[in-house]
């Protein structure tokens, strides 16, 4: 950012440039930016008095000036002017110009001022012109440097975020409720609505039959149903019974007891694993709540008491 302190103004009329590194015109002494210099772009009052003695080379922008002993022409001064790359004939005198044997580091370009010298670029350490002076406009290596120092810090902050506020993976969760017993009288309520409901073989006896609720595992996605079975039966009966209606492959007969893909019998709320050998009259009661579900998935389970 350049300061207004620094430099001075183009006192060419309509521009007023702020510049910090103002060119005086050697024809009319007056202050010029580096835009308006030469006497060409400022239309300097005295170029008309000059221009025979003068001409503009088209390489460097510079005025040349003809030597005065007058053994070559103005022609021929620029034409060697030319090959000295733009050293040779300048004006003002070359005598009152400190040689500048440095050329701007844009490719074709050498429009260093004589009379200024080159500006160093601290973000490359080239020297330029002054209309390439800024970084910008030569395209430094240094922005290039600072854009990927932001793009590294802004990708080390988000993945530092990330990591700080990485959300937590969500248990599968699945509620497993008893069915409440809600009248005083032990559930007679309830067990005289389960038994106008449940589903069962009709060769149970009435007197043999054990009211439960049954939920399905979760691959079946069988709702809370209710059914009743004969008391009198195994736990493992009833769980291939129960596998039947939740229409669940059951392999229980060919798997090893520690395979995850074994169906188990859980009472709920509590998840205890019914044992299969028992009865179902010593193992449950009527109104009782089991699940159905494999021994692999029962883990990660959450069960609201």
């Amino acid at each position: 950012m350049e300061l207004p302190q620094t430099g001075k103004n183009c006192q060419l009329e309509g521009c007023n440039a702020l510049d910090f590194l103002p060119v005086a015109c050697p024809l009319c002494h007056q202050t010029f930016c580096g835009d308006h210099r030469l006497p060409s772009n400022h239309k300097c009052s005295n170029w008309s008095k000059v221009t025979k003695d003068l001409l503009q080379c088209d390489d460097c922008q510079h005025l040349v000036q003809a030597p005065k002993d007058g053994k070559i022409g103005l022609e021929q001064a620029l034409e060697q002017h030319k090959k000295s790359k733009c050293q040779l004939f300048l004006y003002p005198p070359s005598n009152t110009i400190k040689k500048i044997d440095r050329q701007c580091t844009v490719k074709g370009c050498r429009d260093i001022d004589p009379r200024i010298g080159p500006v160093h670029c601290n973000g490359c350490n080239q020297d330029f012109c002054l209309k390439h002076r800024h970084p910008a406009t030569h395209g430094c290596q240094s922005l290039d440097i600072d854009e990927q120092r932001k793009t590294d810090r802004k990708l080390a902050a988000q993945e530092k975020v990330a990591k700080t506020f990485a959300p937590q993976p969500t248990k599968k969760r699945r509620v497993i409720k008893s069915v409440p017993v809600k009248s005083k009288n032990g559930g007679m309520v309830e067990l005289m609505k389960i038994k106008s409901q449940a589903k069962g073989s009709a060769s149970v006896p009435v007197a043999s039959r054990i009211y439960i609720y049954v939920q399905g595992p979760k691959e079946s996605r069988v709702d809370l149903q209710s059914v009743y079975f004969d008391k009198k039966n195994s736990v493992g009966k009833a769980l291939d019974l129960i596998a039947d209606i939740c229409k669940v492959n059951n392999k229980n007969n060919a798997l090893p007891p520690s395979d995850p893909e074994r169906l188990e019998l859980y009472k709920c709320p509590d998840m205890t694993i019914l044992n299969k050998s028992d009865s179902l009259e010593k193992a449950l009661k009527n109104l009782d709540t089991v699940l159905l579900e494999r021994q692999g998935s029962i883990s990660m389970e959450e069960v609201d008491d």
